[in-house]
């Protein structure tokens, strides 16, 4: 019986089982883990500062070199209850070397808080980058956001106008989940809990959809997804940036060729792939 689309429950569940998708998913942890140890020792960092009173509300900085460098806030995945933001310190290389600012951000988890409590955290931590842009290394008016997976997810969110387009000058989701209807349905509900009532709110592609045509500018955003990562992620990708098109708002597609849902990652901190130059072009380009 189909509970989605055409989809039935199992076929459902592997749409978005990256850990069964992806050979040694293990082993490219482990290689995350061990480059981003790396760079912490390699690089300049403040580790653990605090943007909210939970253990979980922590920021990482790796600061450029020069003081007034655009601020990369990039928020990890792990589907909303997993992970932190050691994950993705191996990124920092790439955009110190390219001078800016990276700030990795922590946030709560499911099931001890919602989606919706998680989205709120996010938005608390990029008032507090904005408001100590000097302290971290950057500039106020060059905050951008980008997140993987989840933090894709999220990083939409922020784009959006129920985030913060106010601070943001642009983003990027990296396989982002952008409709919570098939995350409801499927096998990860047994820890995010969400309700059919949860699921428009926290959507981006059905936030995107509800805009006014002509409406008020959105920082653009980038959108990618690996192109063997099933066509469910490419699903979730293609109709957000053709909502946010409809809509007038800046929006830009780049595929990841022969990409899974954890080399995607690494692409966006490969200076020599598209997806990271559409990054640092959004970063860096006067008109930004």
């Amino acid at each position: 019986m189909a509970v989605f689309g055409t989809y039935d429950q199992a076929a459902l569940d592997a749409q978005y089982n990256n850990q069964a998708k992806v050979p040694d998913v293990a082993g490219i942890g482990q290689r995350w883990m061990a480059r981003g140890e790396e760079a912490r020792n390699a690089l300049s960092c403040d580790l653990d500062l605090a943007y909210g009173p939970h253990d979980r509300h922590r920021l990482d900085v790796f600061p450029a070199h020069r003081p007034d460098a655009p601020i990369l806030a990039f928020i990890h995945g792990g589907y909303w209850h997993t992970r932190d933001k050691t994950l993705v310190h191996f990124l920092a290389p790439t955009f110190v070397a390219a001078d800016v600012t990276l700030v990795s951000v922590e946030y709560r988890l499911c099931p001890e808080v919602k989606i919706a409590d998680i989205v709120d955290d996010v938005t608390a931590a990029i008032g507090w980058i904005h408001a100590h842009a000097e302290r971290v290394g950057g500039r106020a008016d060059k905050i951008h956001v980008a997140g993987h997976s989840a933090g894709g997810h999220l990083a939409a969110m922020l784009c959006g106008p129920k985030g913060r387009p106010d601070l943001l000058k642009g983003g990027c989701s990296v396989s982002g989940l952008h409709d919570l209807e098939p995350i409801r349905l499927c096998y990860l509900n047994e820890s995010l809990h969400l309700t059919p009532d949860d699921v428009a709110p926290l959507s981006p592609i059905a936030i995107a959809r509800d805009l006014e045509k002509g409406g008020k500018r959105l920082p653009p955003l980038i959108a990618t997804v690996g192109l063997e990562e099933g066509p469910e992620y490419l699903r979730q990708r293609d109709e957000l940036v053709t909502a946010l098109h409809a809509a007038g708002q800046p929006a830009l597609s780049v595929d990841v060729e022969g990409g899974n849902h954890f080399t995607a990652l690494e692409a966006f901190g490969d200076p020599h792939h598209p997806l990271c130059q559409a990054m640092l072009r959004q970063m860096l380009s006067p008109g930004f």
